[in-house]
């Protein structure tokens, strides 16, 4: 009878542990190279009562699993991760995850060889603006790509049915498809690559997911289509200089007092503190102050006056001109030191520009004002 009583207890446990496989609610991982040095890692959990799960790598495709990803919102259906710095060579990754209950399941190790990561080199040395090229969606800009990225990105958007539209040698304008894609479904990029497709339930809890654990935007193509754009944490200990909304220089929170005090004590500029990483420098703009020549002005009746105490001893002419530089007429040789021109020879009142030369030399270039 005990016999018996082990034997069914036995049999209790194998169909419990059975049962426990079978609320697996994820299928076997999808690992693959996306690009050069980055991995991703995706999977689908149909059932939605995960609670918990991480992402393992390893050398071994048995031992030395290490986590380094451990998902916001492991309920969702569809997700991934992008391993942005994987093991050189052969590398074994699999996925770590509890469901509802407590049970938790390890997923087969899944091998993937990694190409060796390209040198990444500054976009001052070798990425040359002219070597970018520009996505606009509807006359907004998205994102920059190099020529890699915009080739992925290409294939991507032809693979969707979406359009491009060549604008000239740098600028494309994407033209999605507007029947192309499922209206309960949405796409989720990133640059220039499609990292999720999401039915609406599971986009809605991963837009509450980013907006409630990350400091990354989604921003709405289209109805069908969302960007990623992840956030950029500011440096610490980094002071942005803008002058006009451009960056003209960036420097150490310790030399910052120093440049400052430069800016003081060397130019009339004005500093003006946005936060604390950021500074912009409004240029000192002088006034204009007219002075009247000595030369050619207007007398106390408002006709204009000529002055030229040496028009015996050297040459003279005069240019007058409208605001707008035309020229309206001109004296060849001054011969009186002082003379008085009428204002019918100006046809209207207001400003008028003049140019005075002594001996073919321009002496002097100014303005006057003639009134009624």
């Amino acid at each position: 009878m005990k016999s018996v009583l082990k034997f069914a207890v036995l049999l209790a446990v194998l169909f419990t542990a059975g049962t426990a496989r079978a609320q697996n609610p994820l299928p076997d991982l999808n690992v693959r190279e996306l690009t050069r040095g980055k991995i991703q890692v995706s999977w689908y959990s149909p059932e939605g009562n995960c609670i918990q799960l991480a992402v393992q790598r390893s050398t071994d495709s048995s031992r030395n699993f290490r986590t380094i990803f451990s998902a916001l919102s492991p309920e969702l259906v569809n997700n991934g991760f992008l391993d942005n710095k994987p093991i050189p060579g052969k590398a074994y990754y699999r996925i770590f995850y509890v469901i509802q209950g407590g049970a938790y399941f390890f997923t087969r190790a899944v091998m993937v060889e990694t190409t060796p990561a390209v040198i990444e080199t500054p976009l001052s040395s070798l990425e040359k603006p002219k070597d970018l090229t520009n996505i606009y969606l509807k006359k907004t800009l998205l994102f920059r790509l190099t020529r890699p990225e915009y080739q992925r990105f290409r294939d991507s958007v032809l693979k969707a049915k979406d359009a491009l539209r060549r604008m000239d040698a740098n600028n494309v304008e994407w033209k999605p498809a507007q029947n192309n894609a499922s209206k309960d479904m949405v796409r989720v990029y990133q640059k220039d690559m499609l990292v999720a497709e999401l039915d609406r339930k599971a986009y809605a809890r991963f837009r509450d997911s980013i907006n409630e654990y990350t400091k990354d935007t989604l921003v709405a193509i289209d109805p069908s289509r969302t960007q990623i754009h992840p956030f950029t944490p500011i440096p610490r200990g980094t002071v942005f200089i803008y002058r006009n909304d451009s960056l003209i220089r960036q420097i150490d929170v310790t030399l910052y007092k120093n440049f400052k005090d430069s800016m003081s004590t060397r130019t009339k500029d004005t500093l003006f503190a946005k936060d604390n990483n950021r500074v912009e420098i409004h240029p000192f703009m002088p006034r204009f102050a007219w002075r009247p020549s000595q030369y050619v002005f207007t007398n106390s009746k408002g006709f204009l006056t000529i002055y030229l105490p040496l028009a015996k001893q050297r040459r003279y002419h005069i240019i007058f001109y409208e605001e707008d530089g035309s020229e309206v007429f001109r004296i060849k040789s001054v011969k009186e030191t002082e003379f008085i021109l009428d204002k019918t020879e100006f046809v209207h009142t207001g400003w008028f520009n003049f140019e005075l030369f002594e001996d073919d030399k321009l002496k002097e270039k100014n303005r006057f004002y003639l009134s009624n």
